[in-house]
């Protein structure tokens, strides 16, 4: 036991001489880290993620009747807001189109209003840019819906038609035509009554700062082992022999490097973490400090057991790397999960950042899960496997 304490001073002070790069590689990270959710946040949850879509409308010569539909249309609440349509000549609309200045160019038929009311359906060509961009794609998502809306009209009078013909009764054909055609525009015309607007976040129960916050604070969290590469290298296969020929097995050895990255963690992260907690953030109250330590000890070794696969700092550093940011990524941290493929979604829930993420949104929104046991778990099942990744010299 006397051996170990020695050794664990050791590497105490070990973990001392390594502090300043340890504590400027975390100023870095955190820069780093602290842009890349700014940008996210922005550009996930800017004012508007389309802008008007600007379309232009060829109405075919002497048709007032196209023109007023085109009108009808434009003037629904969810159409106005997205489109703005402007009426041009064909080749005016292929050069804007060309130019960038419209997004898609609408080539109206002689007779359009009149062939949907006879069943004609005269199609309406629509022209997209060769590189067409998000506007562009949501403009055709509008049209097809706007076509399955029309298709389900037309069916209902087609079915009038055809049941009034069966029954004999075909002078009743333009008065059922027309309460069809009256009831599907009064539903069409009043769509509001539908709806009702209600804020849907993809962050979850926190907010979109907070979110990015502890997306960041998480992702910081599994890069300082980056910083500590100087410390968390491998010994040398001779160092490691002559540690175990004086009583310092691998566990041993392991233990202590863990307890002192574990408090290197801890001590980086004291001051942002009671700068919180002082400023009230933290609605779980103490129980948080208690937390905040499971969630430093857990990266600790997960850390730990990276720099043990890995078997060297370079490939440890490199692996640490891409584990975090695959880990963060599948958790939702970068793109919330909602955004994500199902499978993608199941995986990304028992990642390490996952786990570290519950735990630090735990600690400022509360909850009843409380995520000591699965920080637990995860600290637990990492030392174990970082132990058994080498057998001990016997």
């Amino acid at each position: 036991m006397r051996t170990f304490l020695v050794y664990l001073k050791l590497e105490l002070k070990r973990a001392l001489k390594s502090a300043p790069y340890f504590l400027a590689g975390t100023a870095v990270l955190a820069v780093l880290v602290g842009l890349i959710a700014f940008a996210a946040g922005r550009v996930l949850y800017s004012d508007r993620a389309v802008g008007n879509i600007r379309v232009g409308v060829v109405l075919p010569q002497q048709d007032p009747a196209s023109e007023k539909l085109i009108s009808m249309v434009s003037s629904l609440e969810s159409v106005s807001s997205l489109c703005e349509f402007s009426y041009v000549d064909e080749k005016e609309g292929r050069e804007q189109m060309r130019q960038g200045k419209l997004y898609a160019l609408m080539l109206l038929p002689e007779g359009l209003l009149r062939g949907i009311m006879d069943g004609t359906n005269t199609p309406v060509t629509i022209v997209f840019p060769e590189n067409a961009g998000l506007e562009a794609a949501v403009f055709r998502e509008l049209a097809d819906a706007g076509t399955q809306i029309l298709k389900t009209a037309q069916a209902a009078v087609y079915a009038a038609d055809e049941l009034c013909s069966r029954m004999g009764r075909e002078t009743q054909i333009p008065s059922a035509e027309a309460d069809i055609n009256s009831m599907y525009l009064k539903y069409a015309l009043n769509r509001s009554v539908y709806f009702r607007t209600e804020e849907v976040s993809a962050v979850g129960e926190v907010g979109t700062a907070a979110f990015y916050g502890i997306s960041a604070s998480v992702m910081v969290l599994l890069l300082l082992g980056i910083p500590a590469a100087g410390f968390l290298k491998p010994y040398s296969e001779i160092m490691e022999r002559k540690l175990f020929l004086i009583g310092l097995s691998r566990t041993k050895r392991l233990i202590a490097r863990a307890v002192c990255l574990w408090l290197a963690f801890a001590a980086v992260t004291a001051a942002p973490f009671f700068l919180c907690f002082g400023m009230g953030f933290m609605e779980s109250g103490g129980f948080s400090i208690l937390v905040w330590l499971m969630v430093c000890m857990a990266a600790a070794m997960w850390t730990i057991l990276i720099y043990e696969l890995a078997r060297n700092a370079f490939a440890g550093i490199c692996a640490l790397f891409l584990t975090a940011a695959a880990s963060v990524f599948m958790a939702g941290g970068l793109i919330p999960s909602v955004f994500l493929p199902e499978a993608v979604q199941r995986a990304g829930s028992v990642t390490p950042a996952a786990i570290l993420m519950d735990a630090v949104q735990w600690m400022v929104s509360g909850g009843e899960a409380f995520p000591v046991l699965r920080l637990t778990v995860l600290g637990a099942a990492a030392f174990l496997l970082a132990a058994a990744v080498r057998r001990d010299y016997e």
